[in-house]
């Protein structure tokens, strides 16, 4: 089925649409329930007010995205209506990106490993992290 240069409202429901392709396509509020998008590629898209709620984000990758006022919650849960469902535990990972004036509140930031990182201003639970390194440092040369 090919649709061009149309304006039409589609209801697709149990079929498959694998390998379909949209282009140059509106799709303003555009609701999708109960789909496999594995393997789903967007590039140049407006997400903007996008919503993923109940979802299965292994092995997303982000790239080259705005992401300003974003919000992550209940992050690696899983769905606690499917408890035997097994996850993928592949540790996430951020680089270079632009996380300056996040907030991270009530997160399991365990075996958190930072590399290269720019971390002034960073305080975690009230101690400015980067004068500490500096104490640390002055104590470590003693």
């Amino acid at each position: 089925m090919q649709i061009e240069n149309d304006k039409a409202v589609l209801t697709v429901t149990n079929s498959d649409v694998s390998q379909s392709s949209f282009q140059n396509v509106r799709a303003e509020q555009l609701s999708l329930q109960c789909c496999n998008l594995s393997g789903m590629n967007m590039l140049d898209v407006n997400l903007t007010g996008l919503c993923i709620a109940d979802a299965n984000l292994s092995e997303l990758h982000v790239k080259d995205a705005q992401w300003g006022g974003a919000k992550f919650e209940s992050i690696g849960f899983g769905n606690p209506s499917q408890p035997d469902v097994e996850f993928n535990s592949t540790p996430v990972q951020f680089s270079n990106c632009n996380l300056n004036q996040s907030v991270f509140h009530d997160c399991n930031l365990s075996n958190i490993r930072m590399d290269n990182c720019n971390i002034s201003g960073l305080v975690i639970n009230g101690v400015d992290i980067e004068n500490l390194i500096k104490q640390y440092g002055t104590t470590d040369q003693k």
